[in-house]
């Protein structure tokens, strides 16, 4: 479960921005008696904002965390300094300085860690991994360039992964492609636990779809029942294959094995296969070609197949613009799912961007504590603030209203119509 996340210098991101998912006191007293395994923190938070206030660098800085920890000492060239990094550069300070993130978890082994780096465009300057098996802090390992501090509780091959760990390389990267069970739980967190999805790419998710369903029938049993749920007219979903000629298949298999980066079965398989959605009509059922589905149709699909793996496996669910194609009453449905401890028992965890203001409305799943709001100054740095920090809201409050008069800021300052009378005013 993700407690907390920190970036500094990223994007439009230029000062530290803290983002975390505690509950107060008050409302984990309320929470406890549901079932929730840590009702200390929140299953599902909202990020709001304008257009380019900076939500989606938020995002993106979640996605360099799994990046870096996955690919840094696989991938990344050994004299190519380190990739995904994008400092603020809107001020010439800034462009130089590190980029810093931190991030606060429980693990798959129940434990508590918090893990941090920073980069530069060239090499990692600073790295570390602290664990919590009581109230206190371990030191596992903290890095600062090329010097290296091991805790106690450190078992491995330390002086060795030491050497072989480029500067340009995460020590977490290294240690995993070691098979170093002192960091093993923390490295999967962040690389299978936490993962990022966005709505606007939600074809990505279709080839997940189209080999779950083809292999696990109670899983198209799962995603039947919630398409039917959503009145789509959907009362199956299948896939079929269509094997293309043996000299076309000699020639892809050719064009693949020339990259060396594809699987050749998983990319026959994208080609062969294609689901099909069964429609009801009024005295006919009829399979129609996936490509014929609405964008809503697809969009819910793949957002159904990431909710049920979610909830399955207790994973952290990290979604860009999540009203992309789906009605609003749609998307507060799935939301609900997450917020509901009688169905999301691993309490896996929702976290999304969007613009739909009517999830704020009378009778959100979303609890108050669990809304934030993205802004960006004068100067185009962003800045996101928790609604806590504006005063509690009381459970009355109407927090769609408040949100749309301002009073927890992220409103875009918008003059199209006066810049457009004036331009016109030009003209004549």
């Amino acid at each position: 479960m993700l407690i907390e996340f920190a970036v500094t210098n990223f994007r439009s991101i230029r000062d530290r921005q803290s983002f975390n998912l505690y509950r107060s006191a008050r409302m984990q007293r309320e929470r406890a008696e549901e079932g929730w395994p840590r009702p200390d923190l929140l299953p599902v938070a909202a990020i709001y904002g304008g257009n380019a206030a900076g939500k989606t660098s938020f995002i993106d800085a979640i996605g360099l965390l799994i990046s870096a920890v996955d690919n840094s000492y696989a991938s990344w060239k050994p004299k190519g300094g380190t990739e995904g990094r994008e400092p603020f550069l809107l001020d010439r300070a800034h462009a130089d300085e590190p980029t810093e993130i931190d991030v606060e978890f429980v693990a798959g082994d129940g434990i508590e860690y918090r893990y941090g780096f920073a980069l530069d465009d060239e090499r990692v300057v600073s790295e570390y991994l602290h664990v919590f098996r009581t109230r206190r802090r371990s030191v596992l390992f903290e890095r600062s360039f090329d010097d290296y501090k091991f805790g106690d509780s450190f078992r491995g091959p330390a002086s060795l992964l030491r050497e072989t760990t480029r500067s340009n390389a995460l020590f977490i990267s290294a240690a995993a492609a070691a098979g170093l069970e002192a960091t093993e739980a923390a490295h999967a967190w962040i690389s299978e636990t936490l993962a990022i999805y966005a709505a606007t790419d939600y074809r990505a998710e279709h080839q997940h779809l189209k080999q779950t369903i083809g292999e696990d029938s109670s899983f198209r049993e799962r995603m039947t029942a919630l398409m039917s749920a959503a009145d789509l007219g959907v009362v199956g979903i299948d896939v079929t294959r269509t094997e293309l000629p043996s000299e076309e298949r000699a020639r892809l298999r050719r064009v693949v094995e020339s990259r060396g980066d594809l699987d050749y079965d998983d990319v026959l398989r994208s080609i062969e296969t294609e689901l099909v959605l069964r429609h009801h009509g009024d005295d006919v059922e009829v399979d129609l070609p996936f490509d014929a589905e609405s964008d809503g149709t697809q969009a819910l699909l793949s957002f159904g197949s990431l909710a049920f793996r979610a909830l399955e496996h207790g994973t952290v669910c990290v979604v860009d613009e999540i009203d992309t194609s789906l009605h609003p009453l749609l998307v507060r449905e799935l939301v609900s799912v997450f917020a509901d401890a009688r169905i999301n028992v691993n309490q896996a965890q929702l976290i999304f961007t969007t613009h739909d203001v009517s999830l704020l409305g009378p009778g959100t799943p979303i609890e108050r504590e669990a809304v934030w709001v993205a802004e960006k100054s004068t100067d185009g740095a962003t800045s996101l603030l928790s609604l806590t920090e504006f005063g509690t809201p009381r459970k009355e409050e109407n927090l769609e209203r408040g949100y749309l008069t301002g009073r927890y800021g992220g409103l875009p300052r918008l003059s199209i119509v006066n810049t457009i009378l004036a331009l016109a005013a030009t003209r004549d």
